[in-house]
């Protein structure tokens, strides 16, 4: 009676531990505050960011793929929605790349670059790449985070968890 009390606790923490979020964030769509007003013509249209959940075993990514006219964003005709969970374990490389913000902005909106997080699984159809877009200067935070996740789910894939 009591093994079985201690194997639920057990299932009980183990399940806590993997849903436990670890990191958050949004997609950085826009490189200045100009840049989104005029875009989404002063908020009457406006766009939802891709959203990105870290936690212990996955990376899940919900990705807004927006309505387009050649390559003009139509963003009042709203977005589609699609959700990637990226098991860790099977993640082969992280890098990131710095993405400048456009000079004119940079000189007259104060605009600052992005960062992006490219994540690449042996296992995603089609040799994709996952993409992370983010505010600059956040990148190399994330992309630790993720390598270390990366590393804990190998380990116990294999059995060597400490």
């Amino acid at each position: 009676m009591f093994k079985h009390h201690l194997k639920d606790l057990s299932k009980r923490d183990r399940y806590n531990k993997r849903m436990e979020v670890l990191w958050q964030g949004e997609e950085q769509v826009f490189f200045s505050s100009f840049d989104k007003s005029f875009f989404t013509c002063w908020g009457m249209c406006p766009v939802d960011p891709s959203t990105y959940m870290l936690r212990t075993n996955h990376l899940r990514v919900k990705k807004v793929q927006p309505v387009r006219c050649g390559p003009v964003r139509l963003f009042c005709f709203g977005d589609y929605h699609h959700s990637n969970n990226v098991d860790l374990s099977k993640v082969d490389d992280v890098d990131v790349y710095g993405v400048p913000a456009p000079c004119i902005q940079r000189s007259f909106c104060c605009a600052r670059g992005k960062d992006r997080i490219d994540v690449e699984s042996r296992f995603e159809t089609g040799g994709e790449k996952i993409t992370l877009v983010l505010e600059e200067g956040r990148g190399e935070e994330v992309a630790a985070m993720i390598l270390n996740q990366v590393e804990e789910s190998q380990q116990m894939d294999r059995g060597t968890s400490f």
